[in-house]
Formats: structure tokens, C-alpha cells, sequence
């Protein structure tokens, strides 16, 4: 059974990992989420993990002509995942 919680956690932690190394572009994005993977035996929350993956990939090769913040929204996360940490 899926832990709604859970998955939200994965899906911002996700889609933000995705911001930070890309270029910030939709097709960006969704390319790099391509190249990610979900764990081995060992992956704790494997399932959340997995469908939050696919949620991601699915809304950013979907939408690539929407705006960002708009296609983060339509996954119902808040859009301070938009700003990148100060790489100073």
C-alpha cells in the first residue's frame, strides 16, 4: 500500500533534484529525470519512490510546453522548489 505522505516527500525531493541538475528547462527536466534510477534490495520506500519517479517523468514529458511553475503546481508541490540553493 502507498504511503501518500511518503510519496509527496519523494516527489518534491525529485522534481527539485531535477531542477538543480538540469537547466531549469522543462525538456531539462524531464531529461534528466529520464536518467534517473530508483534503488536496489535495500531502497527504503521503494514503491512511493517508483511512482513518484513516474508521476514526475510523466508531467514533464507531457507538459513540456507548459511554463515550469505551472507544471509544478499541477503536481501539487509548492513552487519555492523553484529556487536554488546560493552556490556560493
Amino acid at each position: 500500500m502507498l504511503n501518500i505522505g511518503i510519496y509527496r516527500q519523494c516527489l518534491q525531493d525529485i522534481v527539485q533534484e531535477a531542477i538543480t541538475h538540469s537547466d531549469g528547462s522543462n525538456a531539462g527536466i524531464a531529461e534528466y529525470l529520464r536518467s534517473v534510477t530508483v534503488g536496489g534490495w535495500f531502497t527504503r520506500n521503494k514503491t512511493e519512490k517508483r511512482k513518484a519517479l513516474e508521476e514526475a517523468r510523466k508531467a514533464f514529458d507531457e507538459h513540456r510546453h507548459w511554463p515550469l511553475e505551472i507544471v509544478i503546481s499541477h503536481l501539487g508541490l509548492d513552487l519555492t522548489i523553484m529556487r536554488l540553493p546560493n552556490k556560493e
